[in-house]
């Protein structure tokens, strides 16, 4: 399991504060996530770059809550217009993610 140092290391290095948008793509299984950026980049034409990742709803919760108290600052919105959640993940369910996402930052 990821601490959260690495967690906001790798959100420091995926972005700087530039108002670009980005996807957030949550879920336990590495190999759906990894689909999820194929489907993303052929059919949509948005770079793999261009996604960051979480593997439960606990850290896309705390990746979500660093993104926006850091956007904030420079008084910019979240950097992620779209979430794509799994439902069932350990630690914390897509359900419940969502649910605190939507009730503290939306």
């Amino acid at each position: 399991m990821r601490s959260i140092k690495d967690i906001e290391i790798e959100i420091e290095e995926s972005h700087e504060v530039s108002g670009e948008k980005r996807i957030l793509i949550v879920d336990d299984q590495i190999f759906n996530i990894r689909a999820l950026k194929i489907i993303l980049e052929y059919k949509f034409g948005v770079k793999a770059s261009a996604c960051d990742h979480a593997f439960n709803g606990r850290e896309a919760l705390e990746i979500i809550e660093k993104d926006v108290l850091k956007q904030r600052e420079y008084g910019q919105e979240c950097t992620y217009p779209l979430i794509l959640m799994d439902c069932n993940m350990p630690v914390m369910d897509g359900y419940e993610a969502s649910q605190q996402i939507r009730q503290l930052y939306w």
